[in-house]
C-alpha cells in the first residue's frame, strides 16, 4: 500500500511581523491532522520523515539556506521572491529545484515574471491569506464599527541617526542618510497630515494596531494569539486603512473595505510585492484620499483565486 505523507506548514519562530503568523494561520486552515511546522529559514536542515509542505510567503531571511531538503515534498502557492535575494533563490541549483516542482503559484506578478524569465512555469495565484474564512476562524458576523488603522506609512518614517553609535564602516552611508533626513521627514509629515484630515472627516471611531511586535517579550504562541486578535479586529471593522500587505489581504478575505496607502513604497524591493495585488484592494497615494468614497473602495475580485487555491491545496494534501 502506497504511503500517505504527513503535511506541514511554514513557521516563523524569529519573526517580529504578525503578517507571517497570519500567513501560517491561512495555511493551517487546510490541515485536519496534528499541525507540523517547519522553520521558513531552515528548510534545508529538515531531515525528519518525508513530508508534504505548503510553501507560501516571502523568501527569505537566510537565502543561502535555499533550496529545501529533499525530505520535503513542496507545494508552491502564493510564493514571493524579493529582488534583494533573487540571485540566491535563482542560482543554478535554485532554478533546477523550482523547475522540478513547477508550476509555481506566485503571490505577485513580479515573482511570476522573473520565474518565467528563468524558464520556470509559473502562474499568478494571489495570496493564501485571501482564503481566510470567518467560519473556520469562528468569527461571528457581529455589527462592524469604526476604522482600523494598521501600520500606516510606518516604512517612510526615517531613522533618527543623531544618537546612533558612530561606525567607521557605515560612516559614508550614515552621512548620506543624515543629509536626506530633513527631506524624508517632511514627506512623512505631509503624508501623515493628509491621512489625519481624511480620518477626522470620517466621523467614526478610530482604532490603531501594529503588525510589528517585540519578539523578546512574546512567545511564539503569544504571537499567533496576537495574529488571531488582529484578524478579529479586522473582521469587526467598517474599514481598514494600512500600508501592510498582510493586513490588507486578510481584510479583503474577511469582507472588509480596504485602503492601502502606498506612500514611500516606490523602491523595487517594495513595489515588486504589490504588483498584481491592486486587483484585490484599493492602492492609492495619501494625496488621493480626498477622492475616495464608499462606492469605490470595495473590490470583489479575489473569490475566483480563492476557489482555485483551495482546489489545488486540497488536491496536494489528499493525493498520495
Amino acid at each position: 500500500m502506497e504511503k500517505k505523507f504527513k503535511t506541514a506548514v511554514i513557521s516563523y519562530p524569529y519573526s517580529n511581523n504578525l503578517g507571517d503568523y497570519i500567513q501560517k494561520i491561512a495555511a493551517k486552515q487546510f490541515l485536519k491532522e496534528k499541525i507540523i511546522e517547519i522553520d521558513r529559514d531552515n528548510l534545508n536542515n529538515y531531515f525528519g520523515e518525508k513530508i508534504k509542505l505548503i510553501i507560501n510567503g516571502w523568501f527569505m531571511e537566510k537565502p543561502n539556506n535555499w533550496p529545501p531538503s529533499n525530505k520535503i515534498i513542496p507545494f508552491f502557492i502564493s510564493f514571493h521572491i524579493n529582488p534583494i535575494i533573487e540571485k540566491y533563490i535563482l542560482n543554478k541549483n535554485g532554478v533546477e529545484y523550482l523547475k522540478k516542482h513547477e508550476p509555481i503559484g506566485c503571490r505577485d506578478l513580479y515573482t511570476k515574471s522573473i520565474l518565467e524569465r528563468n524558464g520556470i512555469r509559473a502562474y499568478f495565484s494571489g495570496c493564501l491569506t485571501l482564503t481566510l474564512d470567518r467560519k473556520k476562524l469562528k468569527i461571528k458576523n457581529n455589527f462592524k464599527k469604526g476604522i482600523l488603522v494598521i501600520n500606516l506609512i510606518d516604512r517612510i518614517l526615517p531613522d533618527f541617526l543623531f544618537f546612533k553609535k558612530p561606525s567607521i564602516k557605515n560612516l559614508f552611508n550614515d552621512g548620506i542618510q543624515l543629509i536626506k533626513y530633513p527631506y524624508k521627514k517632511s514627506i512623512y509629515i505631509i503624508s501623515k497630515r493628509r491621512i489625519n484630515v481624511f480620518l477626522e472627516n470620517q466621523d467614526k471611531k478610530i482604532k490603531y494596531m501594529s503588525q510589528i511586535i517585540d519578539v523578546s517579550k512574546t512567545s511564539v504562541l503569544k504571537r499567533e494569539k496576537l495574529a488571531y486578535e488582529q484578524l478579529f479586529a479586522i473582521a469587526n471593522s467598517e474599514l481598514v486603512l494600512t500600508s501592510r500587505i498582510h493586513s490588507a489581504l486578510p481584510s479583503v478575505a474577511l469582507g472588509v473595505p480596504t485602503i492601502f496607502i502606498s506612500d514611500g513604497l516606490d523602491h523595487i524591493n517594495q513595489k515588486s510585492r504589490l504588483l498584481g495585488l491592486g486587483k484585490f484592494f484599493k492602492i492609492i497615494n495619501s494625496k488621493d484620499l480626498n477622492k475616495i468614497s464608499n462606492k469605490n473602495i470595495k473590490l470583489n475580485n479575489h473569490k475566483t483565486f480563492v476557489e482555485k487555491m483551495k482546489m489545488k491545496i486540497n488536491n496536494f494534501i489528499n493525493n498520495k
